[in-house]
């Protein structure tokens, strides 16, 4: 994947930044997992308005409030190559059995993407607050299906 790639990402995610309703969406998801007996909770980001900016692969988009300390569950995507990076918190990933440290939102850097292939095993491990991550998908909301790694249940996001 070119720089390019990467800088179109990181434009899109500075746009939604300024997006008064993602805002608000961010706040109400930090509030909910306070509630929650989630590790993480999520909302799905209208991508109308940046379609013409996003990589042709991107069909969906994300906003993903993981609770502190508190390990996401091991899962994977059969359907879809994931493109994540934090943009509150602190914490590390896990992909694939290699664990990384997680690097804040910094829209001139390409570098703190994640990205996980299909069927590949990732969990999140947010530190002492909530982690906030942004992430794009290569299948549309309804088709995101997410299988935990132990007893391979299933579950899809958006019904």
């Amino acid at each position: 994947m070119s720089a390019n790639y990467f800088n179109n990402l990181n434009r899109i995610v500075e746009l939604l930044l300024k997006d008064e309703i993602v805002l608000n969406n961010i706040e109400n998801l930090k509030t909910e997992i306070q509630r929650s007996k989630e590790p993480f909770l999520w909302e799905v980001i209208n991508l109308d308005v940046y379609k013409q900016d996003l990589p042709p692969i991107i069909e969906s988009g994300w906003i993903f409030v993981l609770k502190k300390n508190t390990p996401s569950v091991a899962h994977y995507h059969p359907n879809s190559i994931q493109h994540t990076v934090m943009i509150e918190g602190k914490g590390k990933v896990n992909v694939s059995d290699q664990l990384r440290d997680l690097k804040s939102f910094n829209p001139s850097n390409e570098d703190i993407w994640i990205v996980i292939d299909k069927d590949v095993p990732h969990e999140f491990f947010p530190y002492d607050q909530d982690m906030v991550v942004v992430s794009f998908h290569t299948c549309i909301p309804e088709d995101l299906v997410e299988i935990k790694c132990e007893g391979h249940e299933h579950r899809i996001y958006e019904k």
